[in-house]
């Protein structure tokens, strides 16, 4: 086996950042085909994983590895997130993942909090022997066009701020909370007789639904009443997940695992 001098740096450069990304996720399950300004604008702009935070690892100035990380102060303290790691084919079980995961958890305020694909045993393997412990599944729907009489109208977005995400009964995803993320949301108001909810749309994708359990297929129904659309919806909401089983939704074959350690204010 090669011997390479490995190295880290936190806060690289975005083409490193970019370069050790792609290589790394390959051969992933999901396939990655972006140039470097789409990951720019999905992975770090959008999604918060900060470059600050983020870490490279080199294996003879080459970039190899990666640890996507982003921080945010919520209402129940701080939570940092690992928005991705890989490291590319060649340079794997040289303890490059252990040590990037090491690293991060060294630099974490809060909660540690991460999404695992079901499938890959390898990752929840190494996440579970770090103290990672799986809190809930994550799925993903497709539904077509549905009826509805219920009325929908477009709300100030201050709403959900001072509204629904401090009274909201359940925890949005890191990727679909409009308060950890940097992307475009609208807010809409769901009435009919005494039953009234909300729906938080980015485009076609609805991030949030908020709303009792026993409206959940009324919720939904409304949702997707003008146009097919995409959500994700978590195993702690079993309502919703039966209400889009129920309404015939079309349920991706990836599915994640959300995976938690807690920590202090500072590991």
């Amino acid at each position: 086996m090669t011997a390479h001098h490995i190295t880290y740096r936190q806060n690289p450069p975005l083409h490193d950042l970019y370069t050790a990304f792609m290589d790394g996720f390959s051969d992933y399950m999901i396939r990655f085909e972006m140039d470097e300004a789409t990951f720019e604008s999905v992975f770090l702009v959008r999604d918060q994983n900060q470059p600050s935070r983020s870490i490279v690892a080199y294996a003879d100035d080459r970039p190899v590895g990666v640890l996507l990380s982003g921080i945010a102060r919520l209402e129940t303290g701080w939570v940092t997130r690992c928005g991705g790691l890989a490291v590319a084919p060649g340079y794997r079980q040289l303890g490059i993942a252990q040590e990037l995961m090491r690293r991060f958890d060294e630099q974490a305020q809060g909660t540690r909090l991460l999404e695992v694909i079901q499938g890959n045993d390898a990752a929840l393997g190494l996440y579970e022997r770090l103290g990672y412990e799986v809190v809930r599944e994550i799925v993903y729907y497709q539904a077509a066009v549905t009826a509805s009489s219920a009325t929908i109208e477009e709300v100030s977005i201050s709403e959900l701020f001072d509204h629904h995400y401090p009274s909201g009964a359940h925890r949005p995803i890191w990727q679909r909370d409009v308060r950890t993320t940097q992307q475009q949301a609208t807010l809409f108001r769901v009435t009919e007789g005494e039953r009234e909810g909300a729906l938080l749309f980015r485009d076609a994708v609805l991030l949030d639904v908020f709303g009792r359990d026993e409206d959940a297929v009324w919720l939904l129904q409304a949702a997707a009443s003008k146009q097919p659309v995409h959500l994700t919806l978590t195993s702690d909401r079993a309502a919703f997940v039966s209400a889009a089983e129920t309404l015939g939704f079309v349920k991706d074959a990836i599915a994640q695992y959300e995976m938690m350690k807690q920590g202090g204010e500072r590991g």
